[in-house]
């Protein structure tokens, strides 16, 4: 598959994109918690068996472990793909340090 820049696609890469990021606890009419999910997919024109170690690195970043499931494979680009959910909550101090 061609791009728009004229490029083709790699035979393997890596794409990741925040999913939702609700508050999910308040207190005296302010949050003071919130959950993000975001979701890593990874793209391998021979295949998922080398996949490099995603959910270790997330998990050593501080995320949670979620959903995990194939994605078709595409037959336009010739690649097989894997999307891997993770779940990161932040508190209240966190929550003021990003604003």
């Amino acid at each position: 598959m061609i791009l728009a820049t004229g490029e083709q696609l790699p035979d393997e890469y890596i794409v990741h994109q925040l999913i939702s990021s609700p508050p999910i606890v308040h207190a005296d009419n302010f949050e003071t918690m919130r959950m993000y999910r975001v979701q890593v997919a990874y793209y391998n024109r021979n295949g998922l068996s080398g996949m490099p170690d995603i959910k270790g690195v997330m998990v050593d970043a501080g995320f949670a472990r979620s959903s995990i499931r194939e994605l078709p494979y595409n037959p336009e680009t010739r690649h097989f793909g894997l999307a891997l959910d993770f779940i990161y909550t932040s508190d209240e101090e966190e929550l003021i340090e990003s604003y």
